[in-house]
């Protein structure tokens, strides 16, 4: 039965309870038509917007790079919106007392696809297949996802952070460089200034006189400038030329394998830290919202887990470091945190001109702000600092319980050895008392699949399949 109404709800909270403000609930929808899932029974599906309101002021918010240059409102608060995704049993006694929140990739949604064998799906819940064997499901989670990323491509399904741009405090707009590089598998005459179909900081002046393009073989070689009259911003398609400030055109072409890197100026920066305020305070309001919640009564949810993959097990490590894993009334946020194969790694979430997808490759993506000390939850030294992931969480009583899963991708390519040991490899680190690391042997980044498919590497692909190891640990 489809339970549908645009603007369903519109579900009001007072900033004293929590920073989500209201809850525009565009849809809910019984999942596989009141499908039971085992002990869980039936399942309701509800998308919508979720409004956030935060006070500049507050001691959790000052976390939040730029946050001071923000545009306020009357009362002096900053507003934000983001997209938000739910799973939930309809009848909440039957849930297991867990949110299982998965930190969205890039706008998508992976959990299913790594727990529950199923099919990828930005829409999980609304055709047969997206919800493999409905492993979760029958377990009894409640499953969430929010946007946190402001620069996610567009496009139908994909979550959105809806950031507010930071101004100087005189109102003019603030500039700054921004570097960009790509590498690309075929010839092309164009590239985007962004990562991965993303939305680019477009350049304030296509004809920016000191903006520059160059290019290297390897990483570790110096690079040559390409004179400035033999590119521009614009790009290609369909053999037709056009300005673009979001792009670079070179009438020569560029070439695959090559890296190319461009900095020029851009302007208008959002406020990226954002992201991590609106992954705290949408689920502080699912834990403590009240009847307001699209959960119902509250008494059936114990627990909260954040689960990231690659990217948003990043996002998680840095999450907890920054201090967002504590509310603004000081409550645990996550009272477990699962990093799936994000390496020793951090992330570019909580900086002016921030970058958030890019990810710090072994053949991409070079130089970003990714592989950051500290790598392990204990304080470790590196020369004259000392630090750990923890600290902020151990001061504020807010640590929660960790698992770290890795492959071998990860510590050929993730630098993942630094979570365990000391910065210079001599000694194993200790690891905190509710931190536990699993190693995957052989493993590649994503899970392999029976047969082992050919993609554009020389090599058939790792047929590797560790799903059903995840579903062990959870």
């Amino acid at each position: 039965m489809l339970l549908r109404a645009l603007c369903l709800a519109c579900l009001s909270l007072t900033i004293a309870t929590a920073a989500v403000t209201a809850l525009r609930v565009t849809e809910r929808t019984e999942v596989e038509q009141g499908k039971p899932f085992g002990p869980a029974g039936a399942y309701q599906r509800i998308t919508g917007t979720a409004h956030f309101s935060v006070d500049p002021r507050a001691p959790a918010n000052q976390l939040v790079r730029d946050l001071q240059l923000a545009p306020r409102n009357a009362a002096g608060q900053v507003e934000f919106s983001a997209d938000f995704y739910i799973l939930q049993p309809r009848d909440p006694a039957k849930a297991n007392g867990s949110l299982l929140f998965e930190v969205s990739n890039r706008g998508g949604k992976g959990l299913l696809l790594h727990f529950d064998l199923a099919a990828a799906s930005r829409n999980p819940g609304t055709t047969a297949g997206d919800l493999g064997d409905g492993y979760l499901l029958e377990q009894g989670y409640t499953l969430a996802w929010v946007g946190w990323q402001f620069d996610t491509p567009a496009g139908a399904d994909i979550l959105h952070l809806y950031a507010p741009i930071a101004r100087n405090a005189d109102g003019s707009p603030i500039r700054g460089k921004v570097r960009a590089d790509f590498v690309l598998d075929t010839p092309a005459n164009s590239a985007s200034l962004a990562d991965m179909g993303h939305r680019p900081y477009a350049a304030v002046d296509t004809s920016e006189p000191g903006a520059i393009l160059t290019v290297r073989d390897r990483i570790e070689d110096a690079r040559t400038a390409v004179p400035r009259n033999a590119w521009r911003f614009a790009k290609e398609e369909n053999g037709s030329v056009t300005a673009d400030s979001g792009s670079v055109y070179m009438a020569a072409g560029f070439t695959p394998g090559k890296i190319y890197e461009v900095i020029y100026t851009a302007q208008d920066p959002p406020i990226v830290g954002l992201g991590p305020a609106a992954v705290r305070d949408f689920i502080a309001f699912l834990k403590h919202g009240g009847p307001a919640t699209p959960l119902g009564d509250q008494r059936y949810l114990k627990r909260a887990i954040g689960y990231g993959i690659s990217q948003s097990a990043r996002f998680l490590r840095d999450f907890v470091y920054e201090g967002f894993n504590a509310d603004e009334q000081g409550r645990i946020v996550f009272d477990g945190v699962w990093a799936h194969v994000g390496g020793a790694g951090r992330g570019n979430f909580n900086y002016r001109f921030a970058q958030p997808s890019r990810d710090s490759r072994p053949f991409l993506n070079f130089f970003y702000p990714v592989d950051i000390f500290p790598f392990t939850d204990l304080a470790e030294t590196d020369g004259a600092s000392s630090a750990g992931l923890l600290d902020r969480a151990r001061r504020a009583s807010v640590v929660p319980k960790i698992f770290y899963t890795n492959g071998s991708y990860e510590y050929w390519g993730r630098a993942a050895a630094l979570i365990h040991v000391t910065p210079d490899g001599s000694h194993d680190a200790p690891l905190a008392p509710d931190t536990r690391i699993y190693y995957i042997a052989g493993a590649q980044h994503t899970p392999g699949r029976l047969p082992p498919a050919r993609t554009t590497t020389a090599n058939l692909s790792n047929p590797e399949d560790y799903r059903f190891a995840l579903r062990a640990l959870l």
